[in-house]
């Protein structure tokens, strides 16, 4: 007789990352002034501030969530500079809709499984700093995959 068919085989369970109303939680619980535009069920999107530095200025950020397609990050409130010597934003996705590149999904340095308040947005801040420094004179010392970075 086969034992191992009466033994129960232990369950494999998917990750399934943070729900939104987690993510949306830890976000609240670490900037409270966040402005929540809008929250459904497995997505929402918020606005709030970030300051790279205290000798910054302040950004106005845009965080698009949904569970299943991952999040998207803008600048908004305001055009961003373009250093004289370029035409196009550093590390972004989109230069008209200044959606920022954060991370590289193909490497898998984020997905749902992490929290956007210890992730993304710490990154939208370092951003945030490498695109002050890259006004100046055009060289991108973030990081990550352009063609503006110093070789």
């Amino acid at each position: 007789m086969n034992a191992s068919k009466f033994i129960k085989k232990p369950r494999q369970y998917k990750k399934r990352g943070f729900s939104a109303g987690a993510q949306l939680k830890m976000i609240l619980k670490s900037f409270p002034n966040v402005k929540v535009l809008r929250y459904k069920g497995s997505s929402f999107s918020i606005i709030t501030e970030l300051t790279p530095t205290t000798l910054s200025k302040e950004y106005q950020i845009k965080i698009d969530f949904d569970k299943y397609d991952g999040v998207k990050v803008y600048v908004i409130g305001e055009v961003l500079k373009v250093a004289k010597n370029r035409s196009k934003l550093p590390h972004v996705y989109s230069h008209s809709e200044q959606r920022l590149c954060l991370y590289s999904p193909s490497k898998e340095e984020w997905n749902r499984e992490k929290l956007i308040v210890s992730t993304i947005i710490p990154w939208t801040s370092d951003w945030l700093f490498y695109y002050e420094l890259w006004i100046p004179n055009g060289v991108w010392f973030g990081g990550g995959h352009d063609e503006y970075r110093e070789n």
